[in-house]
């Protein structure tokens, strides 16, 4: 049987991810530098080689991605394994694409930003049924209470453009604020959906004022050396409960999809735990680089959403 190694498990996604696949009766091997079966820093192409064998799947949820070197991925081609990964990163993405033809050449799967984002972005224009996608705009606010982890917070300060966005949502939602992030839809998307001229994401802290200070750097340079102290305010007032949400347009167009509930956080994860199961169970026969329209189904999406008790809207 293919071994499935969860990198990053012991993080609070990766935790997740070894919950599920074990559920779904998998035996995931946990793996991280300090904790699990086996002891791998994603960086580190010497660990890397000594832990991992041809055929295996990893499933690498070892954040921040922004601060990730090509090590596993360079290894994944010599080695012969398969990598499905939760990355944020558009530089990470970009550098996952830079390598498409060897990774190709290999044999082997990699599904890189197989999360929230590009996963369920995909999922969301596939299932608006524009056939000419033109802008895609998401709209985060996160269950900050349950998710805030140092690379939670390193992934988003370093992301932050600091323009202020409101999106207008119909129904439920209606007007709601944030600050813009590099997205890495930005990348992704536009290989699966050639006429997609725009990506946006906006963050939400959840609280207005939180907003405005996040858009200064001095600002987010404070809380980047103060983490641990910025992290023990955020589990206190952070919020419980979640929202994606999606608007996809065309020139004549537009379609929203909301997601919320208090396991929101989820859908940074489903897509990834979809992919695996599919790829261990040998009914996943793509290989390469996948692009992100193709790394789960918008059926087995939608049902995992509900499985989950994850709220969700087409207003």
């Amino acid at each position: 049987m293919k071994r499935v190694i969860v990198l990053g498990a012991s993080g609070f996604f990766g935790r997740l991810i070894l919950e599920r696949l074990s559920a779904a009766g998998l035996q995931p091997i946990p793996a991280s530098r300090s904790w699990g079966e086996l002891r791998i820093d994603a960086n580190s192409a010497e660990d890397i080689r000594a832990n991992l064998r041809q055929r295996d799947l990893v499933v690498d949820a070892a954040g921040p991605f922004q601060r990730r070197t090509p090590a596993l991925i360079d290894a994944a081609k010599t080695i012969g394994f398969d990598v499905v990964d939760i990355s944020d990163s558009p530089e990470y993405a970009a550098m996952v694409y830079e390598r498409e033809a060897p990774v190709s050449a290999a044999g082997i799967r990699v599904l890189t930003a197989c999360s929230a984002l590009s996963a369920v972005s995909a999922v969301v224009v596939k299932a608006s049924g524009i056939e000419q996608p033109r802008r895609l705009r998401a709209y985060l606010l996160p269950a900050s209470r349950n998710t805030a982890n140092p690379a939670t917070i390193l992934s988003f300060l370093s992301g932050v453009e600091g323009q202020a966005r409101t999106i207008r949502f119909a129904g439920p939602l209606g007007d709601r604020s944030g600050i813009t992030v590099k997205s890495v839809d930005a990348i992704t998307l536009p290989r699966a959906f050639p006429s997609l001229a725009a990506t946006e994401l906006i963050v939400d802290s959840g609280r207005p004022y939180a907003n405005a200070l996040l858009r200064s750097r001095f600002v987010r340079g404070l809380i980047e050396r103060h983490h641990v102290t910025a992290l023990k305010l955020i589990r206190r007032i952070g919020a419980t409960s979640g929202v994606l949400a999606f608007e996809v347009s065309s020139a004549l167009r537009h379609k929203q999809q909301i997601f919320r509930g208090e396991k929101s956080y989820m859908l940074a994860v489903i897509p990834a735990i979809e992919a695996a199961i599919a790829i261990a169970g040998g009914k996943f026969k793509l290989r390469g680089v996948v692009p992100p329209s193709e790394h789960v189904g918008v059926d087995e999406l939608y049902d995992a959403v509900k499985r989950e008790g994850i709220e969700s809207i087409r207003p």
